[in-house]
């Protein structure tokens, strides 16, 4: 006659085990819903708008950037928060053989609306943010700046892959859509805005695309 241990023990081993792999499979499966903060470091180039990304005189080139979202994944397939984005340009506008700017940036907040495509462990993110700009061009003399700002539309793709169950990584890509309609120029304390800016060459208001890595978490 088989021990009473023989006959109890193995039913007991297989309903643990039974119980123990959807755990260790839902450990696994990646958390889509909550809490989200999501961070970008890349790169940053110039789109002609009603200012020039280029000319005779110089130009706008490409520089660093880098942004960051925060806010809630209300399903699987929709992500809603808020975010910021900073992208710099390397400005060689030059009159008279001289630098006429030394430094210029743009600075974006935006209210984030993003759908998702999952497909396993790939979210394909698809992104139309409407928010406010303003972009910034510092004279060489560091006296003097030029600046447009007002509303913006930040259209843009990523492709993240799911670490683990809340962490991911990948690349995206933004494109800053600027329309601006006002235009100033601030000398010491001393500012002026209307609705067309004054320059020779013309800089602002220009459209910029924003990409690089791109990793967050769910929490």
């Amino acid at each position: 006659m088989p021990h009473p241990l023989r006959i109890i023990i193995p039913p007991l081993v297989g309903m643990t085990a039974a119980l123990a792999l959807p755990n260790a499979a839902d450990a696994r499966e990646p958390k889509r819903s909550g809490g989200q903060v999501e961070l970008v470091f890349g790169g940053s180039d110039c789109i002609p708008a009603a200012g020039e990304c280029e000319s005779d005189d110089g130009g706008s080139k490409p520089s660093g950037a880098l942004g960051v979202d925060l806010g809630w994944r209300v399903h699987k397939l929709f992500f809603a928060g808020a975010g910021y984005s900073v992208g710099w340009l390397r400005p060689t506008w030059e009159l008279n053989n001289q630098r006429l700017y030394q430094t210029a940036h743009q600075q974006g907040v935006f209210g984030v609306l993003r759908v998702y495509i999952p497909i396993w462990r790939i979210d394909i993110g698809l992104e139309l943010s409407p928010g406010w700009s303003r972009q910034t061009f510092v004279a060489e003399a560091g006296d003097s700046r030029s600046y447009s700002q007002g509303f913006a539309l930040r259209p843009g793709v990523s492709l993240d892959f799911r670490l683990g169950k809340r962490l991911f990584i990948g690349g995206r890509v933004d494109f800053i859509l600027n329309f601006h309609q006002r235009m100033c120029t601030k000398l010491g304390d001393e500012r002026s805005c209307s609705g067309q800016l004054q320059l020779d060459p013309d800089v602002l208001p220009v459209h910029q695309v924003i990409g690089g890595v791109h990793f967050g978490a769910n929490f």
